[in-house]
């Protein structure tokens, strides 16, 4: 009997052993995949659909519905493709920012799609999430003419030295949101590295001396009881800005007569800016008068403050 329970123990460490080099080849293989250039021309797809502003305002997308959806006579042989473009330069925002009304991106939408993809290619990073057509059920009848199956792979790939890489992968069931939160977790981790690159280069910027002040923005509200008003701090050892709830640390960066203030991190309460590639304030130094704007101002509930051609005139306390 003790002979048997012997053999059988045996035969099961060596099942185990069997099925663990099984999978450490597996998990080599995948690896070592992940690291070759693919065939896949992914060029010509580019542009199957127009891009959006992703959520945080750091991206653009199609990634609405499926994104580009599999259509070989359209000229999607791969399968259900969402598309990245996350600006490669951080002022990429700031230098087309006559596109930008307030929050409204519409405009900047519209530059960005009329780019050809060779102008693509020069200002942004470019990523691909493709789930092959092999893992694609067809749903006549439904708005969308594929659905997932039950367990399938999105495949990430990357435009770098002029051909796509494949860069990772991931698989998931259809029934989750694996997949979903792993796409957006890895561009809002692109953006961040974009901007935490830019900050650690600009916290070293000199601007000029004359900029050190108390800037005050005074506005008065429909309630007489609920008038209001923004300070900002510009000093050798920090910038920031308050009104109430608001308290945001912020990082200068002059060009010329014109200082933009950057979001770095909010002290208290929440962030006033998805964007951080956006300035969230600005002032503008014109004959001596210093001039702030920014998307950050409660103007809604104010009666008798509305900007200038440069923003608004703030009173000062050197």
């Amino acid at each position: 009997m003790n002979f048997k329970i012997k053999l059988l123990g045996l035969a099961s460490l060596l099942i185990i052993a069997g099925c663990r080099k099984d999978l450490e080849k597996d998990v080599e293989s995948e690896a070592t995949e992940i690291q070759q250039e693919t065939a896949h021309d992914f060029d010509k797809i580019l542009k199957c659909n127009d891009y959006i502003i992703t959520g945080d305002g750091n991206a653009f997308t199609t990634c609405y519905d499926n994104g580009c959806v599999y259509d070989p006579k359209g000229g999607n042989v791969f399968g259900n493709l969402v598309t990245y473009l996350i600006p490669k330069d951080f002022l990429f925002f700031q230098k087309h920012s006559g596109y930008i009304e307030k929050w409204d991106y519409e405009k900047l939408e519209a530059y960005v799609n009329r780019l050809s993809i060779e102008e693509f290619k020069k200002q942004f990073d470019i990523y691909v999430f493709l789930v092959d057509k092999k893992y694609l059920i067809p749903t006549p009848g439904y708005d969308s003419p594929y659905d997932f199956k039950e367990k399938y792979q999105t495949d990430l790939y990357q435009y770098q030295n002029n051909s796509w890489k494949k860069i990772d992968q991931l698989v998931s069931l259809q029934s989750g949101n694996e997949a979903m939160n792993w796409r957006d977790n890895f561009v809002l981790k692109k953006s961040n590295e974009i901007s935490k690159a830019f900050f650690d280069k600009a916290s070293k910027f000199k601007i000029d001396e004359s900029w050190y002040r108390d800037y005050i923005l005074p506005l008065e509200s429909y309630e007489p009881s609920y008038n209001y008003a923004y300070s900002l701090k510009v000093s050798k050892d920090s910038t920031y800005v308050m009104e109430r709830a608001l308290n945001d640390m912020l990082i200068p960066l002059q060009k010329g007569d014109t200082l933009f203030l950057y979001h770095n991190k909010s002290l208290i309460g929440e962030k006033y800016t998805k964007n951080k590639m956006i300035p969230e304030l600005k002032i503008v130094r014109v004959k001596g008068k210093y001039f702030i704007d920014g998307n950050i101002f409660d103007l809604e509930n104010s009666i008798s403050n509305k900007p200038g051609k440069y923003g608004f005139l703030v009173e000062e306390i050197e």
